[in-house]
């Protein structure tokens, strides 16, 4: 066909039209109508008038929405093409495109070796074009931050990304940067559990994917912060981010994306006690897994349903799910998938009132225990619901040598928890620990645990735990007298389970419950004062104006700080009480800081950490703390105005 033919024939014509119409769908996609787009898309894909800048062009577009699969099929087609024709650079492109579409799809093998060919592919290229040779490296950089992100390597996976963003900040790609930010996301939302900075990195991919408008990373940013949100305890902003994200993937039929955001809503509902909810959506999941060839997916969200339906006490539905695990069990026949029947099968069995049911879950749990294969969600669930079998073992038969037997399987799920990142499971454990340990009247060991679970909460961010155990912790405090009196008589096992509420506490981790928020009530600020050692006071301010202050109250504070301040450094304690006040205390050089209040503790210790941080920051404060000391003198008020306004700002503020 000479070029006169060629440009009247119905092929030129047909490649015309294909040029028009990848223009229309890119036109869309700039303007945020994605949605508009994927039909005209799916339309090309199929379509085989695509010259070779036709395909570079949508394949671009489908990373763009996501469709990984047809990216493959499409980048696969380029690089056929360009290695006819020699045409290294697009043999690279095409390449990586394929390399990234399937670590989506799950074949990290096969990404592999696709990475390896670009190395070789990559060696060809021409040096003279330094732009060319940035971008590929930027690209290669982030798959291989992908790569090694779903195996778990997050040394490597930090490495990569960051490498990845810093060049691709240096070229200027807009598009690029943001792909590269919500890997940085990911990675500490999932391997570092960093979620101030997977936060941080998710705002700046969702800043920049706004402006573009980049509409499937605005979506997946969404997911992101409702994930974040929801680890933290912030469900009515989980819920937000979350709609907005599954509005994107429901309107692009984004199946895995929208499954996996149904899934997460699910849980979130699960968590706040909305069960009906949970189930609801759960059953759309099984629904529309049905679509989608990947059992394994299918196997966890009928799991999912059993748990929730135990919750609600529906153990004839949980059992039909139960055995619709068992039936893809048996098409599959993997250990995988034989593992969660064999949980299920436990969790049913276990709310069976007959003790050889309850004996046979129990067997069950131990076994997926012990297999080595065993993934940690399950480990520690399953470690849980042991717990749970043997407190209602306790509660029944009075026997206290059973709490020897749950202390390894707690000792086991602290190691679990902090090992798989479940850093709210993690802080709960301490919680249970230390209501075993009200159990047996060890009252200092409890309170040393439940402090180490305050900071664990605090550390990762969880708001509404910290306002939970800071709250156990104050009751136990406010009661202590009681727990003492309890040491020295004979009291019973079943007065100690009704005063710890060790039962509502393993059922709060096993429903995964995380909206019961106590109510929190400012304290009432008695008195600041700076310590030095040897317990002589360099500082001192009073707040209650009505408040006399005696002699004898003085020295009583004192030696309550004394004794307390040994506490502390030795034994990991951070509050205690004197009468009707409660006391906190700060190291802050070789001084101590100490709070004098009346109430609730949450707020006041938000308020000494304030406090001990700025002047921490002041060096010219810290100066005159020292001057003052050593020439035994007493700071007044009058000398230093700033301190004064520093304390009232932070304390007497509401």
């Amino acid at each position: 066909m000479n070029e006169t033919e060629f440009n009247k024939s119905p092929i030129k014509r047909n490649m015309l039209n294909t040029d028009k119409e990848i223009e229309r769908a890119e036109i869309f996609m700039n303007e945020g109508k994605d949605h508009e787009a994927m039909p005209i898309l799916n339309k090309l894909v199929e379509t085989s008038a695509l010259s070779l800048s036709d395909e570079i062009l949508l394949s671009s577009l489908l990373i763009r929405v996501g469709d990984w699969e047809n990216t493959f099929k499409i980048a696969d087609q380029i690089y056929q093409k360009a290695q006819d024709s020699q045409d290294y650079l697009q043999s690279i492109n095409a390449i990586l495109n394929m390399a990234n579409s399937v670590i989506t799809l799950g074949d990290l093998d096969k990404s592999f070796k696709l990475l390896e060919k670009s190395e070789e592919i990559y060696s060809f290229l021409s040096k003279d074009n330094q732009a060319n040779l940035e971008e590929i490296e930027a690209y290669k950089a982030y798959i291989k931050g992908r790569f090694s992100f779903f195996f778990g390597k997050k040394e490597d996976s930090l490495k990569y990304m960051k490498r990845s963003l810093d060049l691709r900040k240096k070229i200027g790609s807009t598009r690029d940067i943001a792909e590269s930010l919500l890997g940085m996301s990911n990675i500490y939302r999932i391997l570092e559990n960093d979620f101030d900075k997977a936060f941080y990195y998710t705002n700046q991919c969702l800043k920049i994917a706004e402006e573009i408008p980049y509409q499937r990373l605005i979506a997946s940013s969404h997911f992101n912060l409702g994930f974040i949100y929801y680890l933290k305890g912030e469900f009515e902003k989980a819920l937000t981010h979350y709609e907005l994200a599954l509005s994107y993937f429901e309107k692009t039929s984004n199946l895995n994306s929208s499954l996996g955001t149904l899934n997460n809503l699910a849980a979130l509902y699960r968590a706040q006690g909305k069960l009906d909810k949970s189930l609801e959506l759960l059953s759309k999941c099984i629904k529309l897994s049905e679509e989608s060839k990947n059992n394994w997916s299918k196997v966890g969200y009928n799991v999912s349903m059993v748990e929730v339906l135990l919750d609600k006490g529906d153990i004839e539905k949980a059992k039909k799910y139960s055995e619709r695990v068992k039936q893809i069990r048996d098409i599959e026949k993997t250990p995988y998938i034989n593992r969660d029947y064999a949980y299920t099968e436990a969790l049913i069995l276990k709310k069976s009132p007959r003790i050889q049911n309850r004996a046979r879950a129990e067997n069950l749990l131990r076994s997926l225990i012990e297999d080595e294969n065993t993934v940690f969600e399950i480990k520690i669930e399953g470690l849980i619901h042991l717990c749970d079998l043997l407190i209602d073992e306790l509660k029944f038969t009075g026997e206290i040598e059973i709490i020897e037997e749950i202390k390894p399987l707690i000792n086991q799920l602290q190691i679990l928890t902090e090992k798989s990142h479940s850093y709210w499971y993690y802080a709960e454990t301490y919680v249970l620990k230390a209501k075993l340990a009200l159990l047996v009247l060890n009252i200092k060991f409890a309170r040393q645990l439940l402090t180490q679970a305050q900071n664990i909460a605090e550390t990762y961010g969880f708001e509404p735990l910290v306002k939970k155990i800071s709250s156990e912790h104050d009751d136990l405090l406010q009661k202590l007298t009681i727990w003492e009196e309890l040491e020295d008589s004979d009291s019973s096992l079943s007065d100690r389970l009704v005063m710890t509420n060790v039962e509502d506490q393993i059922k709060s981790m096993i429903q995964k419950r995380r909206n019961e928020i106590p109510e929190i009530v400012e304290e009432n600020p008695i008195m600041i004062l700076v310590i030095s050692e040897g317990g002589v006071p360099t500082f001192s301010k009073l707040f209650a104006e009505n408040f006399i202050i005696e002699d004898d109250l003085i020295s009583g504070f004192l030696k309550a700080f004394n004794t307390f301040s040994g506490e502390l450094f030795s034994e990991g304690l951070d509050r205690a009480s004197f009468g009707e006040f409660t006391l906190l205390m700060k190291p802050l050089s070789a001084f101590l800081v100490c709070y004098v209040f009346k109430g609730q503790s949450f707020s006041a210790q938000r308020k000494m950490k304030i406090f001990v941080e700025n002047l921490k920051q002041n060096e010219e404060l810290l100066e005159k703390f020292n001057e003052y000391y050593k020439n035994n003198q007493v700071i007044k008020m009058e000398d230093f105005p700033r301190l004064n306004s520093l304390i009232t700002g932070i304390f007497m503020q509401k």
